[in-house]
């Protein structure tokens, strides 16, 4: 008869366990938001906003369930079976001395990275995607001779309105 109990779900995990397995799944959050901005990249490059709007969707899909994870780590945070110097995963891991703490803890921080450059480069897709959307307008606005009223007119003068290489060509 063999005596080894089956690994199943029922079995309750050490706290370290539990953080591993939230460091993996978080990485791979992560990761699914770095393909998603992959994606709307070239495809805000190709213009078609259309399927960056569905990009978009994704994004947010992705995004919520990076805020779960929040939740999950503060969860881990609080647990009575971690230790208890620390407030982050990071330092409570090394907070026990263990190679294999240790190992997680380097990971942790790994997969912190991997998370601010994301923000980073989603923060620059956002950014040229405003200026890509903008630029549309200022090129109607230049044709058209449409401009902006100046804030400041130091002659007292009106400004002349440009008259737009519409109605220039005209």
């Amino acid at each position: 008869m063999n005596n080894a109990q089956p690994a199943d779900s029922t079995v309750p995990q050490s706290w370290r366990e539990r953080v591993a397995t939230y460091v993996d799944e978080i990485a791979q959050v992560a990761e699914t938001i770095d393909l998603i901005l992959d994606e709307t990249r070239i495809r805000t490059v190709g213009l078609r906003p259309n399927e960056v709007d569905a990009s978009t969707t994704q994004l947010i899909a992705a995004i919520s369930d990076l805020e779960m994870m929040v939740e999950r780590r503060e969860a881990l945070l609080r647990s009575e079976d971690a230790p208890t110097k620390g407030l982050s995963l990071s330092e409570k891991l090394l907070s026990t001395r263990k190679i294999d703490d240790a190992r997680l803890a380097r990971r942790c921080g790994e997969v912190a990275e991997m998370i601010a450059t994301t923000h980073q480069r989603a923060t620059a897709l956002f950014i040229c995607q405003y200026h890509l959307s903008e630029f549309q307008r200022d090129v109607l606005q230049r044709l058209t001779g449409a401009t902006a009223p100046q804030t400041y007119n130091r002659s007292g003068q009106k400004p002349k309105p440009s008259s737009g290489l519409f109605n220039e060509a005209a």
